[in-house]
């Protein structure tokens, strides 16, 4: 949802620049009005407010001397208490804006006790002189918010959405150096190379049944990194006379630790409705609807596969069934204009 609306805004902005600032802002805010659970442990458990009634607001306008325009990003205001929180995602502060956002609370709200949080996509320190000390200053960074919100994301398709929308910007994962990470990457390489083994294996055959592709050098990275997975493929297996994507392809699947084989449609592609049609009762296929297309296909549990000398052999065996049982269901339903 929230993707899909900050994508409608771009199209039809007359400028290039979205502002993503404001709008994760807003998506965020109106989350913590719409659930006051959340709200509630956000404010007392996250930020470790004091108790009060606070009300949330957003793009707060103050004026300062020689500063008519001063906008606060987020605010929380209770009957005791003040806390102005601001938000940034690929930007940098702006000039002294702290240190605006203190004036403007020294000015317009003398009488309450006063909170300054600053919230990042990278780490950006501040406070180094302990010049916000007196305002209580702590900053954080959106994948702790994403984190924290992960916890009420159970039957919350909203919520769901807001991660979805964080992990697509990249605010949703601590980029911070761990030890596991580092005993990754030391035996990263070597994974890839069996990976890029097992699937290397089976490309002859693939390609006799479904034809071959050229790709560019990146293809195996794009593949890691947009869908953690190596693959091989083949695009337009079923015809569009407007170019509507189609693939088959093969994979080890890293996040789930998968072998997996699959026709897939976009919901774009002119035979898509005949595609979902399919019928999969007498093949062992399963099928993924999605609002961007659908797939029939077939998983493995690559544990399966555990430390056995002759892995090579049953990992090939398994890839080639499947590509006979999609061949299957292709010359099984001949109704589709099949390459």
């Amino acid at each position: 949802m929230f993707l899909d609306l900050i994508n409608l805004y771009n199209k039809n902005r007359n400028s290039n620049k979205t502002p993503l600032e404001d709008f994760n802002t807003e998506c965020f805010a109106n989350i913590l009005r719409l659930f006051e659970i959340v709200k509630n442990d956000f404010i007392y458990n996250f930020l470790k407010l004091p108790e009060d009634k606070y009300v949330i607001k957003t793009q707060l306008k103050k004026d300062l001397p020689n500063n008519p325009n001063c906008i606060i990003d987020l605010v929380l205001i209770g009957n005791k208490n003040i806390c102005f929180i601001e938000n940034k995602v690929e930007s940098n502060e702006g000039h002294e804006q702290l240190s605006r956002y203190c004036k403007v609370l020294d000015i317009h709200f003398y009488n309450l006790n006063k909170y300054l949080f600053y919230c990042t996509k990278y780490t950006d320190p501040k406070n180094r002189n302990k010049e916000f000390n007196n305002y209580n200053f702590k900053q954080f960074k959106w994948f702790e918010i994403a984190k924290f919100l992960k916890k009420h994301n159970n039957e919350n398709p909203i919520i769901k959405d807001y991660i979805l929308f964080l992990n697509h910007f990249k605010m949703a994962q601590d980029n911070t150096f761990k030890v596991e990470n580092l005993l990754t990457m030391e035996n990263m390489m070597k994974t890839i190379e069996i990976v890029e083994f097992h699937i290397d294996n089976c490309k002859f055959e693939f390609n006799s049944f479904f034809g071959c592709e050229k790709y560019n050098s990146n293809f195996n990275w794009n593949q890691l990194k947009n869908h953690n997975r190596i693959s091989h493929y083949n695009s337009g297996i079923l015809i569009s006379q407007s170019n509507k994507y189609s693939e088959v392809l093969y994979a080890i699947e890293l996040e789930g630790l998968t072998l997996s084989t699959h026709i897939y449609v976009s919901s774009d592609h002119e035979q898509y409705e005949e595609f979902k049609a399919i019928n999969l009762e007498k093949l062992l296929l399963k099928c993924r609807i999605e609002n961007w297309g659908s797939s029939i296909y077939l998983k493995e549990d690559l544990g399966k596969f555990l430390n056995n000398e002759n892995s090579d052999k049953l990992i090939k065996d398994w890839f080639l069934n499947s590509f006979e049982i999609l061949k299957t269901l292709i010359s099984n339903n001949s109704q589709l204009d099949w390459r």
